[in-house]
């Protein structure tokens, strides 16, 4: 009975793939096919196994979310089997059943890795998947999450988990890409966390200009929080690309309001939506970027004792470099510094942030200022930290939820060399 069709996916070390493929021999009896879903294609289809199973290749660019969506609906045998990027199966696999009933169509298996603990797909009914389809690679940081999404939002009485190490690895996992993006992984689970409904409300806004191919992944990260935001909210300023082809996928959604306005700036964007907000405070996320899953709770934990003279919270950043080929690389994280002057302000050697403010304040002070610089389309978040620190104060904690993509689209990269010009101009 060849019932299984295994997919490999992201292997981009060729002798892993040959060591993977080896491994299949534990379920030759089922093996119906083998499908390598690889973004190095066609480089990897010169394999050449040792082994020689049905194997087919296929490219996954530009989205391997939506080519699996769309090639799952092709497949005939009645299950799925996934290994990812170093996985292998051990002896053991040959102990499990590997079956499936219709109450339970999903099998997953339990990652450890030192203190992260994961769960990934390893068996589903094909009829299963061909009803429940994955996140696209562009509603999500990164590719590997596709996964670690789709399990966690399934129900357990669908799971069926495995105890058993049926999965090894390659290689121990030592690339610090690879262990930040296991690191925010972890931090998708459904663990209930304590009540949150006596703390301060919180929103976040959005403003977004010709970032399409990034502004899902913003919106996605406000949706997968384990503690929900209050209101999600986000504005379009004029875009000229498919941005409010983007915004329209989320039109159902009945926590996000998305607004459009013709181009005039963030500013006078951020401002337009101001009057929606009903939060107590409100987290401004750039559409380029993203944020942790437990972002809404910790951060709901710091403004849990907040004094009330404080009109701006602030934490550390954490930097990811955006390559052409599409994935995102792990820099560093610069952690902040209390700030309590002008001066100080102006000296910080990063952009401060994220930034949380509080809302009534920020309305109190008449929104993002529109000064003269730039018609007030450059550093709007500097101009009204500038105005605020004039009769309010800032606290500073040491917290990393919030993702910065660098990248060469960046408004702020492109007009870097105008940043002395403003300081001149604000003194």
């Amino acid at each position: 009975m060849k019932d299984i069709h295994v997919f490999f996916i992201n292997y981009i070390v060729r002798s892993d793939l040959k060591k993977a493929l080896a491994s299949l021999s534990y379920v030759l009896p089922r093996l119906n096919k083998v499908t390598v879903f690889d973004s190095s294609y066609p480089y990897l289809s010169k394999a050449n196994p040792s082994i020689q199973f049905n194997i087919e290749y296929i490219d996954i660019r530009p989205d391997l979310g939506a080519t699996l969506n769309t090639y799952i609906q092709t497949i005939e045998s009645e299950y799925i089997l996934f290994l990812f990027t170093d996985d292998l199966l051990t002896a053991k696999v040959k102990d499990i059943p590997l079956i499936l009933e219709d109450d339970k169509p999903i099998m997953n298996v339990y990652y450890e890795n030192k203190e992260l603990h994961y769960k990934l797909p390893f068996i589903v009914k094909t009829s299963f998947l061909k009803k429940s389809p994955f996140l696209f690679e562009k509603e999500v940081p990164f590719r590997e999450l596709i996964f670690h999404s789709w399990i966690i939002d399934k129900c357990e009485s669908d799971i069926v988990a495995l105890k058993e190490n049926v999965v090894g690895r390659i290689r121990e996992i030592s690339n610090i890409t690879t262990k930040e993006k296991l690191e925010f992984a972890h931090k998708l689970k459904t663990n209930s966390y304590k009540n949150v409904s006596s703390m301060p409300t919180l929103s976040v806004m959005i403003s977004n200009f010709n970032m399409e191919k990034f502004l899902s992944v913003a919106i996605q990260s406000c949706m997968m929080q384990s503690v929900p935001f209050d209101q999600i909210i986000v504005v379009d300023d004029g875009s000229t690309d498919n941005s409010l082809k983007v915004l329209e996928r989320y039109k159902t959604y009945p926590n996000i309001q998305h607004f459009s306005k013709v181009n005039e700036g963030k500013a006078k964007a951020l401002n337009y939506i101001l009057p929606f907000i009903t939060s107590d405070f409100v987290l401004e996320l750039d559409s380029d970027d993203w944020i942790d899953p437990d972002a809404v709770f910790l951060i709901k934990g710091q403004l849990e004792n907040i004094k009330s003279n404080i009109s701006l919270l602030y934490g550390n950043w954490r930097y990811w470099n955006q390559k052409a080929k599409g994935e995102v690389e792990f820099l560093k994280v610069r952690k902040g510094k209390p700030i309590h002057t002008s001066q100080e302000l102006l000296s910080y050697p990063l952009p401060l942030g994220p930034r949380i403010y509080r809302t009534s304040t920020l309305k109190e002070e008449g929104g993002f200022p529109i000064i003269d610089f730039e018609q007030g389309r450059l550093y709007e978040d500097v101009s009204v930290l500038f105005q605020f620190l004039k009769k309010h104060e800032f606290s500073y904690q040491d917290f990393t939820v919030y993702n910065v993509r660098k990248h060469r689209d960046s408004i702020t990269k492109k007009n870097h060399s105008k940043w002395n010009d403003f300081k001149g101009f604000l003194t």
